[in-house]
């Protein structure tokens, strides 16, 4: 039963629960501390009952619980209870979502909690997706990159981002095959950005809301002084 519950599906994508997509196992710190909420959130999605929370590392979350004031602006390609979390922890919250149900769903709970700060809205297509807000020369603090086409997303979200922002890439440990495939692309091209501008870069194996087993996300922090914009 524990090795079940520990290796889960024994996945030819991961060694057991315990490890990401890469193979990096989660540290006792993590395992100790975060195995317990996520499986607590888990149990409350499979009841229907949905976390206001990102759905990414606890210890990422934590990091963006410091970061982000009320004078924060947040650009998310890829909506849920995210998006109500940065809205009730930062200023303005402009997000994109390319699956209509969902959009509608989330739209629905924006309404119910009267959150003025959210600018939503619905792509049909990739290129209004991975372009939104490129063009409104608007800056952004927070850019979360955890939805659809998320190589173009991070090409596009580069150029967004004020000095000493973050870009968070969500996952960055799928597509970790043989074959590769467009997270292996968003990772490269984060990568060679920040190293270009000398950013910070942080990987967090750690487990996640709702979330049985452990994912790797990717956080890039702008120095302050940097002229991208």
């Amino acid at each position: 039963m524990l090795e079940k519950i520990i290796l889960g599906n024994k996945s030819k994508l991961r060694k057991s629960r315990l490890h990401d997509e890469k193979g990096n196992l989660v540290s006792w710190k993590n395992l100790f501390f975060h195995a317990p909420l996520s499986t607590f959130t888990g149990i409350l999605r499979l009841s229907g009952q949905r976390p206001v929370l990102p759905w990414i590392s606890y210890t990422a979350i934590g990091f963006l619980k410091d970061f982000l004031t009320k004078e924060s602006r947040v650009l998310e390609f890829g909506s849920g209870m995210s998006t109500i979390w940065y809205a009730q922890h930062a200023g303005e919250v402009y997000s994109v979502e390319d699956y209509l149900p969902w959009y509608e769903k989330v739209s629905a709970i924006i309404e119910q909690k009267k959150l003025i700060n959210v600018h939503y809205q619905y792509a049909s297509n990739e290129e209004d997706y991975c372009s939104f807000m490129l063009n409104k020369n608007i800056g952004f603090d927070l850019i979360m990159v955890d939805g659809s086409f998320r190589s173009q997303c991070i090409s596009n979200a580069i150029n967004l981002l004020n000095p000493g922002g973050i870009l968070y890439l969500d996952n960055s440990d799928k597509d970790s095959s043989p074959q590769g495939g467009d997270m292996r692309l968003a990772e490269q091209k984060a990568l060679a950005f920040a190293k270009n501008i000398n950013a910070e870069i942080t990987y967090f194996t750690d487990f996640a809301p709702t979330e049985f087993f452990v994912n790797q996300g990717m956080m890039i922090k702008l120095p302050k002084h940097t002229n991208n914009i």
